[in-house]
C-alpha cells in the first residue's frame, strides 16, 4: 500500500467532511423566504420579517445611538402585543402588517420599504384626507403611526437606553433643585 496516496485520500476526504456543511448552509441561504434571527410569539415568521424592517427603518443606527435593532425593540413589540394588548388591537395590527405586506410583495428590498415610511408618516394634511377615503391606506397610516409610537416608546423605556443614553444614577442621592440640566447631567434627559 502506497502510504502518500492513502494520506492523500485521507485528506481529501477530511476536506469533504468540513466542507459539506459550509455548502449545506449555503444552498439553504438561497431560499427566497424571509428570515429573521428570533422566533416571533404573535406575528408570524414573514410579519415579523416586515416589523423588523420597519422598525429598523424608524430608529436607525448612528454615529453614538444604537438602532431599535440593537436593542431588540421587535422582539420586545411582539411579546407585548401577544401579552398585553386586547383581541381588537392585535387583529387590527395584525391586519396592517398583513396590508402593508401585500403591498411590498412585489418589490421587498430596501428602498420599497423607505419609500413606504415616507408616503405615509411623512406625509401632510392634505395626503392623510386623501388616504381617509381608501379603507386599506387608512389603515396602513394607523398602523405605521401606531409602530412608530410604539417603537419610540420601547426604545425609550428599554435597558440600554435608560443606563447608557440616558442619564442614569442607580442609587440616586441628594435633591439639587437649582442647577441647570447642562451642570448635572451634561445635557441628558434623567432615566427613570
Amino acid at each position: 500500500m502506497d502510504r502518500r496516496k492513502a494520506l492523500k485520500g485521507l485528506g481529501l476526504s477530511l476536506g469533504y467532511v468540513v466542507a459539506t456543511p459550509s455548502v449545506i448552509s449555503i444552498l439553504q441561504s438561497c431560499k427566497n423566504d424571509p428570515q429573521i434571527s428570533w422566533t416571533p410569539q404573535f406575528f408570524s415568521s414573514n410579519e415579523s420579517f416586515v416589523l423588523e424592517k420597519l422598525i429598523g427603518l424608524i430608529l436607525p443606527k448612528t454615529n453614538d445611538l444604537p438602532s431599535a435593532l440593537d436593542v431588540n425593540i421587535p422582539q420586545f413589540i411582539d411579546a407585548y402585543v401577544n401579552e398585553v394588548s386586547s383581541k381588537a388591537e392585535q387583529e387590527k395590527l395584525k391586519k396592517g402588517i398583513a396590508t402593508i405586506s401585500e403591498s411590498l410583495s412585489k418589490s421587498p428590498n430596501i428602498e420599497a420599504f423607505k419609500s413606504l415610511l415616507t408616503k405615509y408618516l411623512k406625509a401632510d394634511q392634505k395626503d392623510k384626507e386623501a388616504f381617509s377615503e381608501n379603507e386599506d391606506e387608512t389603515l396602513v397610516l394607523e398602523t405605521l403611526t401606531n409602530l412608530r409610537t410604539m417603537t419610540i416608546w420601547a426604545y425609550k423605556t428599554s435597558e440600554k437606553a435608560g443606563e447608557e443614553i440616558l442619564a442614569y444614577d442607580p442609587i440616586p442621592g441628594d435633591f439639587l433643585g437649582c442647577i441647570s440640566l447642562e451642570e448635572t447631567t451634561k445635557g441628558k434627559a434623567w432615566s427613570l
